[in-house]
């Protein structure tokens, strides 16, 4: 079957099926990309045929342009709700990469979420180009063991040929970086960091000999030294 739809804007949407939308010909929507299609319920892509192949390299692209100077345009806008009481978890986007058994991966990148912010035009003023974001928002009273805007985790059993490290940062660019780590505190944290079952990296005793480094800090603007001792 097949059928045409009419727009206010003079463009068509042709849309052939076999009695669902799978048929010959697929395209949803109007010329000038303008369409809005709202689908009720669940929506499922799965593209995983029995034989993996590299004819594509997507199983859902979304490609957004924004006319706004200002306000908020979301990419995509995933939004979660737990409406139960119980002790079941919500994840409001899960990314996962994974080597399928059997096969190996050489020289290769896994990356479960990735985010990248890019400037082709200008970005000027008060802005902020930040590549992933991790938000607690305002919330009611909270008991909980940890909340926390980033979690770090890892599960790995094995050992592991190289570096294993829960945070890698690297600076691959040409620009010279301020500084690794900016915290800005707002006089609302008491400590800079808390170490809790750290015996492997934390000594009764300390280093003042041997040769020493110091590590350049700088505190609201003034430069400060940590100083570090071999032993």
């Amino acid at each position: 079957m097949k059928w045409t739809k009419d727009y206010s804007d003079g463009t068509q949407a042709d849309q052939t099926t076999s009695g669902y939308l799978g048929g010959i010909a697929t395209a949803i929507g109007n010329a000038l990309k303008t369409a809005y299609i709202k689908l009720a319920g669940y929506v499922k892509v799965d593209y995983r045929p029995a034989i993996a192949t590299a004819t594509n390299s997507y199983a859902l692209q979304v490609r957004s342009v924004s006319g706004i100077t200002s306000g908020l345009h979301q990419g995509i806008d995933s939004e979660t709700h737990l409406g139960a009481t119980g002790t079941g978890t919500i994840r409001g986007v899960q990314g996962v990469a994974v080597v399928d058994a059997t096969f190996t991966a050489t020289n290769t990148t896994l990356i479960g979420t990735y985010g990248q912010a890019r400037a082709d035009g200008t970005v000027a003023g008060a802005s902020f180009l930040t590549g992933l974001y991790g938000l607690i928002e305002a919330s009611a009273a909270i008991t909980a063991t940890h909340v926390t805007s980033c979690w770090l985790d890892s599960h790995q059993a094995e050992a592991v040929t190289g570096a294993h490290d829960l945070l890698y940062m690297t600076n691959n660019g040409a620009a010279q970086m301020d500084q690794a780590i900016h915290l800005y505190g707002g006089d609302k944290i008491t400590a800079l960091i808390n170490l809790d079952t750290c015996s492997g990296m934390v000594a009764d005793t300390a280093e003042t000999g041997g040769s020493s480094k110091k590590i350049k800090i700088l505190i609201d603007g003034v430069t400060y030294y940590l100083n570090a001792y071999t032993g």
